[in-house]
């Protein structure tokens, strides 16, 4: 996976399955998240911060004996740098597929190779899942840089949906935003 124009990862920053006793530290990081990108995300951050850190215990894959569904977590020291979820199809003819999704670096940590670890971490994962055979993923069309790391990740586009999420600022102001699409054959 190592391409042209990769940030190398900063020494230290290791990546891991995360588990139960994580999901404090992965709310915290993605409600700052949702907080500075909400175009990025389908979720709301008034729905996700009354969510409580155990209601993403099912994003963890602990019930899914095939693999495929999991987050993964890159740490810096004790500090959660960035984290990437991955959730398989559970539909019979749709199990081959997973949706990658949530992608989150701390702010502290852009910059550092971090997104780019997580990624390579992540198909790494989805590559040892039973029958598992492409991710996919949609991500805001403007976000370039979102859409390089995706790409350097071996991603390819294959659509894309205009005004999927729609903001309205507090003046009433309406924004739409459109997601590209993007798919990777394991």
């Amino acid at each position: 996976m190592d391409r042209p124009n990769t940030p190398p990862a900063s020494p230290g920053i290791r990546t891991g399955l995360m588990a139960p006793a994580d999901l404090g530290a992965y709310k915290s990081l993605r409600d700052e998240s949702l907080r500075l990108h909400p175009d990025a995300f389908d979720n709301d951050i008034e729905s996700e911060h009354a969510r409580p850190p155990e209601g993403y215990l099912g994003r963890l894959g602990l019930s899914e004996p095939l693999g495929g569904t999991f987050l993964m977590a890159a740490w810096d020291g004790r500090q959660l740098a960035g984290v990437v979820g991955l959730e398989r199809q559970s539909l019979r003819k749709l199990r081959h597929s997973a949706e990658l999704g949530g992608l989150v670096v701390h702010p502290d940590c852009r910059g550092k190779g971090v997104g780019d670890l997580l990624m390579k971490a992540c198909i790494q994962e989805a590559s040892r899942a039973v029958g598992l055979e492409q991710i996919t993923l949609r991500v805001t069309s403007s976000s370039t840089a979102a859409i390089r790391l995706y790409e350097r990740a071996g991603f390819q586009p294959c659509g894309v949906i205009p005004h999927v999420v729609k903001l309205i600022d507090r003046a009433g102001q309406v924004s739409y935003f459109d997601k590209l699409c993007m798919v990777l054959i394991l």
